[in-house]
């Protein structure tokens, strides 16, 4: 079955992550990530509502957005209005040769087909010295604990499908031409919720994660039920079914440390 995430659908309730969860530690990989040097143009793929954008762009940066959607796009207008938007896929990023200074991806590199290639591109439009930062989960190392693959039947499955490991991303990037490639962990998102609470919330919305969103309507449907079973379950125990979130991002960079042409040393 080919499985796709409607962002369409999702961009207007996408943005509810940053109100239930504080990813500090992704924020302060970026910052140190990308440095104090305002001069430095930053390119995020796979952009999003602009969350990202609008932290460096609130800390002077040059920013641009990549992203697949319209939605998503028109919210990050709004988000980062300086921010240089453009439609379009990672694996074929629509600026010239050496035109950023970083380029990141943050929680969206699952979602490209050709990954590889947005590496490789990555590396094309970095300028001498740039780097590539890519934040995500990591499935493959089992240590990740989740209440949707808890409950919902085959998201764990799916995930260790589409997302690589980060010694896979390291690969990639020294195939790429990449050096200096490392990972460390970013950030630990460790939460509970009390069930009930979490789906009268919209926690649990088919648009909140794309985990659920890549569910057929049945398959969803079925995973709210085993939730609700344990919920009256444990309610009838006298107890209340708490949700665990317990997972880890990791961010892999590399560094592109080419030869500078004459044209950038006088630059």
């Amino acid at each position: 079955m080919n499985r796709f995430v409607d962002y369409s659908q999702v961009s207007a309730k996408y943005d509810r992550r940053y109100d239930t969860t504080a990813f500090d530690g992704i924020e302060r990989a970026l910052v140190d990530f990308v440095g104090d040097n305002t001069d430095h143009r930053v390119l995020e793929a796979g952009c999003g509502t602009g969350h990202w954008l609008a932290v460096l762009e609130s800390r002077g940066f040059s920013v641009a957005g990549l992203d697949a959607s319209c939605e998503m796009l028109e919210r990050a207008k709004n988000r980062a209005p300086n921010a240089a938007l453009k439609l379009g896929r990672a694996d074929r990023i629509p600026w010239k040769d050496k035109s950023f200074d970083r380029v990141v991806c943050i929680n969206a590199f699952h979602h490209f087909d050709g990954k590889g290639a947005f590496i490789s591109e990555a590396r094309r439009v970095l300028r001498a010295d740039g780097g590539l930062m890519i934040i995500g989960l990591d499935p493959l190392t089992g240590l990740d604990r989740w209440c949707v693959y808890d409950y919902f039947v085959g998201t764990r499955e799916i995930d260790r499908r589409r997302y690589l490991s980060s010694l896979q991303i390291e690969e990639s990037m020294r195939a790429s031409g990449f050096s200096g490639c490392h990972t460390s962990e970013a950030h630990h998102a460790s939460l509970q919720f009390p069930a009930r609470q979490a789906i009268e919330n919209g926690l649990l919305d088919k648009t909140t994660v794309s985990q659920l969103g890549l569910l057929t309507d049945a398959e969803y449907q079925e995973g709210l039920s085993n939730v609700w079973r344990d919920i009256r379950g444990s309610e009838a125990r006298g107890e209340q079914l708490v949700l665990v979130v317990d997972v880890r991002f990791h961010a892999t960079i590399g560094w592109n440390r080419r030869q500078m042409d004459s044209g950038e040393r006088q630059g």
